[in-house]
């Protein structure tokens, strides 16, 4: 999987134990740890989480809030999150960035050509 990542997004926060990990495990099925859901997951803007920094984990709905610089907790998403710049995966469906990665971080499926309202993203560098 081709990822472009910048410090930002693949710095992990010191984590608010045992709270925050307790957390992630209540509110998803999730089968890895907040760290690696914290490296999967989308940078979103959610304002009324009062958070420095919040990651969507788009599978299981799950935004990641980090609050005075610690990655507090994981709380489940009511949609009041901004998801401009994000599409459903043609594969699984799930939310992705397709400026962010070249494959869904959820299923791997190639995101070629990803195309929504009048934004289209094709990646690649072949004949146009």
């Amino acid at each position: 999987m081709s990822v472009h990542y910048t410090h930002q997004q693949s710095y992990v926060p010191p984590i608010n134990r045992p709270h925050a990990p307790e957390q992630w495990r209540k509110r998803t099925p999730a089968e890895i740890d907040i760290e690696a859901a914290w490296k999967l997951a989308i940078p979103v803007r959610a304002p009324e989480c009062n958070a420095q920094d919040v990651r969507l984990y788009a599978p299981y709905d799950a935004l990641l809030l980090v609050r005075g610089g610690l990655l507090r907790t994981a709380l489940l998403s009511d949609h009041r999150t901004d998801l401009a710049g994000l599409f459903p995966c043609p594969s699984c469906d799930d939310l992705v960035d397709p400026i962010r990665s070249d494959c869904c971080p959820w299923c791997d499926a190639v995101l070629e050509d990803v195309a929504r309202s009048s934004i289209r993203v094709t990646k690649g560098g072949g004949q146009r």
